[in-house]
């Protein structure tokens, strides 16, 4: 009777302490969704928490499903215990303490109980020692509500490259890794020890490779490259400066690198396209297809055009008159060219914008110019490996130069090749994907007509061209226009042939309008929109070199397809 009686004290005590404990705040509880991307992919049904104080909380639960952790309430010691990656992190409710792992932390705020759940300030998710134990970074912009997750890697990217006879696949390390090999008749297989790397499948289907398979198992890395067919041989080999692992695959059999095929369809689709629209002009935008759309003040809404261009730069930008008129008879900046090598294909290479020319600018502050350049270093980093080709910058570093001297840099080198790298953005931040554009004096669309809008707004800092240069560009743009209309569109078929698989965001195709920076190229020439900036995940995807340098990847690939297909005709 006298334990019976003692513990029904204690409850009575627990009960009281927990209702004193986890009473309530006043007030209500408000939420608002807000944009999360992990590891460049959205995640839905996050929220921010607004308490009667209006201080903005987190919910723990959420936070758990972001990160697949484990979650275990203590009412003993009223706390909640998040287990991942063989660590712990223990929140006391109604408290500043936190315990990462074994250090104890104050914040500024109390984590809150309310309703049965637990909410905890931003504070913890951006600490370092949330970090160490995560394994990851974040970044929260509350002003965007815009949560931005990085897992953390050593392995920054897997690349392959395929040609009739051979295969490479070269995995990328941030710091020298031993590894194992298996090999199989279906498969190779890599095991990294010590290595972590985002989880991801890559699809091939080249006839020789199925598709490559990386994930972290362990305190190990795996790369899995399955095949379609035995290869005659193979050769693993660790490279340093950088730091890399190669993988070399002899085919037993030759394999296709192009499909005759597409280009044809490509015109098709054209063809069919221009037809349909002698009926209709307006006819709706149709993804992956060419339409040829006159240009009349009929189908533009010029003031939704300025609208968008508008969108190209910061308000801050904007309002700035500082701007420098670059005259446009100038001594343009002096560049360290190479002596094009005999018997090599001559590819120029231009990032777009640069100087105080900013480009798009994203919502988390990434200016279009710095992510050009970097894919543009990355694509030539692969070209000054493939004895074929040699690669030639528009610039090198951040730098203004005139649209118009972009395409006489590629003029006086002789070059084989224009290709003109840039990201888009939209004030619709859903708007999302890759294109390709090709010269033509009729755009594709009112959307295409809206991206030519907006990459040529930049000629309001070059001032006006004399009337020498005016008319040599127009002469130039007769000439060329109808020229390499043909040859431009089958390099961007090639380019965008595989794209999808790399980059895994939409393809929004094949489009033509009348951009300035591809006037007067005297070669095929297109212009890349890689992503868009103004979407909160595709910006987080351009900050990442994986993802760079899959989009180099896939345009080294096209032209490489480009060659293989004229060396056949």
């Amino acid at each position: 009777m006298k334990k019976l009686f003692i513990l029904l004290s204690l409850i009575s005590i627990i009960l009281i302490f927990n209702k004193t404990i986890f009473a309530q705040p006043r007030g209500e509880i408000s939420s608002e969704n807000i944009n999360v991307v992990v590891d460049g992919q959205t995640i839905d049904g996050i929220n921010i928490y607004k308490i009667s104080d209006q201080t903005k909380y987190f919910s723990i639960k959420e936070i758990a499903k972001i990160y697949n952790a484990n979650l275990e309430w203590k009412p003993v010691s009223s706390q909640v215990t998040m287990s991942l990656n063989n660590r712990k992190i223990d929140i006391k409710a109604n408290s500043t303490a936190v315990v990462f792992g074994r250090k104890k932390k104050r914040m500024s705020l109390p984590s809150r109980f309310i309703k049965g759940s637990i909410y905890i300030p931003s504070e913890i998710l951006t600490s370092n020692e949330f970090s160490q134990i995560t394994e990851s970074i974040v970044q929260w912009n509350p002003s965007a509500l815009l949560l931005i997750v990085t897992h953390k890697s050593n392995i920054s990217t897997v690349r392959f490259f395929s040609k009739e006879e051979s295969s490479k696949i070269t995995i990328h390390l941030d710091e020298p890794l031993s590894y194992t090999v298996a090999k199989t008749s279906q498969s190779i297989t890599l095991t990294i020890l010590k290595g972590k790397v985002q989880k991801d499948l890559l699809e091939i289907n080249n006839g020789i490779i199925k598709n490559i398979q990386y994930y972290s198992n362990g305190k190990s890395a795996v790369v899995k490259i399955n095949l379609q067919q035995a290869v005659k041989s193979y050769k693993v080999e660790k490279l340093i400066n950088p730091n890399r692992i190669t993988i070399d695959l002899l085919h037993s059999t030759p394999i296709k690198i192009f499909d005759e095929n597409i280009t044809k369809d490509q015109e098709l689709e054209q063809d069919e396209d221009e037809q349909s629209q002698q009926n209709d002009i307006t006819s709706p935008y149709i993804y992956g297809q060419a339409q040829i759309i006159p240009m009349t003040e009929n189908n533009i809404d010029n003031t939704d055009l300025d609208a968008i261009a508008v969108s190209k730069f910061t308000q801050d930008t904007i309002a700035d008159d500082s701007f420098n008129i670059v005259d446009d008879t100038q001594t343009m900046p002096t560049m360290s060219y190479k002596k094009p090598t005999k018997n090599k294909k001559n590819i120029v290479l231009d990032a777009g914008h640069g100087g105080e020319d900013p480009g798009a600018i994203g919502v988390h502050g990434t200016k279009e110019k710095d992510v050009n350049l970097a894919i543009v270093q990355e694509l030539k980093s692969i070209l000054d490996n493939d004895n074929d080709y040699e690669a030639i910058l528009t610039r090198e570093d951040d730098i203004f130069i005139p649209l118009a001297e972009r395409t006489n840099i590629a003029n006086e080198h002789n070059a084989d090749l224009f290709i003109s790298i840039h990201c888009n953005a939209n004030l619709n931040k859903s708007v999302n994907g890759f294109e390709i554009y090709f010269l033509s004096e009729k755009a594709t669309d009112s959307e295409a007509a809206a991206t030519a809008v907006l990459e040529n707004s930049v000629l309001e800092l070059e001032g006006k061209p004399n009337k020498k240069r005016a008319l040599l560009q127009e002469m130039l743009w007769s000439m060329t226009v109808n020229e390499y209309m043909n040859a431009s569109s089958e390099l961007s078929a090639f380019i965008v042939e595989k794209m999808p698989l790399r980059l895994k965001i939409p393809n929004r195709g094949i489009k033509q309008a009348s951009f300035y920076v591809l006037r007067g190229a005297q070669m095929p020439s297109v212009l890349v929109e890689c992503a868009f900036l103004s979407n909160y995940a595709e910006e987080a995807k351009l900050n990442t070199r994986r993802f760079r340098a899959a989009i180099a990847d896939s345009i080294y690939e096209g032209i490489v397809k480009y060659y293989a297909k004229k060396a056949k005709e």
